[in-house]
């Protein structure tokens, strides 16, 4: 096979295919010993599965942050709608049928409420006959002061119109008041209602 010689006259510019795999050989990368890439690779899906378990972790904190924000806000919705029916309950009755009012206002109690007012209704039922007493409660405003799954405390401005014997044409009372209502199964029951 013919080569030519350069000018030095040691190195031939074609060399046999034998010699140029063994200059080959010569100039390999002096990588790390085979079989490191593995522990990398195991760390690297370490360091990914716990990225991704406090990703998961993370987004349920969230979640349930926004479900409790939601929650409160749907307890406080409700404690505030509640609490101004059962104020207007408590605040409206009939001379003529003073049992039914009594009633209404007993099945939304709690039992200790509900044995408060019984007795103190007995008291005004003779007074409400003998003077025709009527009243339609009306709630302006409603604010919960405080909430949690078992209880509520609801501030509630009530105008209350007035008619009996006295006062044929009417009168129109103002007050306010402290509701406290306690949680019974999925509703809310009528624990106080105090003049402020």
């Amino acid at each position: 096979m013919a080569a030519e010689a350069t000018t030095d006259g040691d190195v031939w510019e074609d060399r046999a295919p034998e010699d140029r795999a063994r200059e080959d050989t010569s100039t390999v990368d002096d990588d790390p010993v085979e079989g490191t890439d593995a522990p990398r690779r195991s760390a690297a899906r370490i360091v990914s599965a716990l990225v991704v378990v406090a990703l998961v972790a993370a987004c349920a904190w969230l979640g349930h942050l926004v479900w409790s924000d939601h929650r409160e806000d749907e307890l406080r919705r409700s404690a505030a709608e509640d609490a101004t029916r059962l104020v207007v309950q408590l605040a409206s009755y009939d001379h003529a049928d003073v049992d039914a009012n009594i009633e209404a206002v007993v099945a939304e109690s709690t039992p200790e409420f509900a044995d408060r007012y019984r007795e103190v209704s007995e008291g005004l039922r003779e007074l409400l006959a003998n003077g025709q007493g009527t009243s339609t409660g009306t709630v302006t405003h409603a604010g919960v002061q405080s909430v949690d799954t078992e209880r509520a405390v609801v501030l509630v401005f009530l105008d209350q119109e007035i008619t009996n014997v006295t006062v044929p044409e009417g009168r129109v009372d103002a007050s306010r008041m402290v509701v406290t209502l306690v949680r019974g199964g999925n509703r809310w029951l009528l624990d106080s209602a105090e003049l402020a």
